[in-house]
């Protein structure tokens, strides 16, 4: 085995270590909002990269390669700047013995007994570390977020309601709700219900929470979560999904969150975040989606109506 083989597997042994840590870190340290705010911010990068982006810069908003802050954003990484080490996927090839077999397919055995081998060139897929700045270590062009879409009027939360209802998997209804709940969703009635006359604030809040339980299939055939583990996923979603939308989120709180996670191992805290990143992820995407169909729709109608305002063109003869 080469030496620079050998190191890319001591580093990479190095990168689980490092994975296994923050994924305790994240649930342990009292700074759960924190973590799951920075992670929201990597929507393209897989769980494993949102924690090694969280323990090595929890202050992290936005990370690219080096070059594609150049190509893809107009900016340049500052001099002197140390990057952020995540794990890419690599293809590599290597030369391996392989058991050599007749046309029949019986084992060719050498003199002495043993199975003759030839060295056969494989492809392999495997991964190396790589390295991201974040915005804050760049210079250039201001980047585009989704929170500019929104300014927190009347007429965003009418936005905001009418995308929700539109990206929701199943209907939503507005109405009295007897008892101290905010809203609910029903997998038996495949529908969700949202209290009415709630600020606007809470409405949406609400909207995303009981999304998020319908996304996350809560309460259907494949459900395996306990009560507790579920609240604790839909309410992560929603609090990443209401970063994303530049919301207040002071309200919420996650300090149950290290008595929850105590006595689980890694590998289901691990599936937990890999699972509220997913559902977070599609939610924002489709809301994205809505969104920009929607100022598509509204610079239209404005076109549209200043059009009508200057009244038809008089032709010059």
């Amino acid at each position: 085995m080469s030496r620079e083989r050998v190191s890319r597997e001591e580093r990479m042994s190095e990168i689980q270590a490092k994975l296994e840590a923050g994924v305790r870190e994240i649930f342990e340290s009292g700074k759960y909002e924190e973590y799951i705010s920075t992670m929201s911010k990597f929507p393209h990068y897989s769980i494993n990269n949102c924690i090694l982006i969280v323990s090595q810069c929890p202050e992290a908003s936005h990370v690219c390669g080096f070059k594609k802050w150049q190509t893809d954003f107009n900016r340049v990484v500052n001099k002197h700047e140390h990057g952020i080490m995540i794990i890419a996927p690599i293809t590599y090839k290597a030369d391996v013995d392989e058991p050599v077999f007749d046309a029949e397919n019986h084992p060719v055995i050498d003199s002495s007994g043993k199975q003759v081998t030839e060295k056969v060139t494989r492809e392999f897929q495997g991964f190396r570390p790589a390295y991201v700045f974040d915005v804050s270590q760049t210079s250039g062009e201001p980047l585009p977020t989704l929170a500019n879409m929104l300014s927190g009027g009347v007429d965003d939360f009418e936005t905001m309601r009418d995308v929700l209802i539109a990206v929701s998997p199943v209907p939503i209804s507005f109405e009295e709700i007897s008892g101290g709940a905010n809203g609910y969703y029903s997998p038996a009635g495949q529908c969700i219900v949202v209290r009415k006359d709630m600020s606007q604030l809470q409405t949406i809040k609400t909207m995303i929470h009981e999304i998020a339980h319908a996304t996350l299939g809560h309460g259907g055939k494949e459900d395996k979560w306990d009560r507790e583990t579920k609240e604790v996923q839909a309410e992560s979603v929603a609090y990443w999904v209401a970063q994303m939308l530049g919301l207040d989120t002071s309200e919420y709180s996650f300090g149950y969150i290290s008595g929850w996670s105590k006595d689980r191992e890694v590998t289901e805290l691990k599936e937990n975040l890999d699972l509220i990143k997913t559902t977070a992820d599609k939610i924002t995407s489709d809301l994205e989606r809505e969104l920009s169909k929607k100022v598509d729709k509204s610079e239209t109608i404005e076109a549209e109506s200043e059009e009508q305002s200057q009244g038809p063109r008089k032709k010059v003869r």
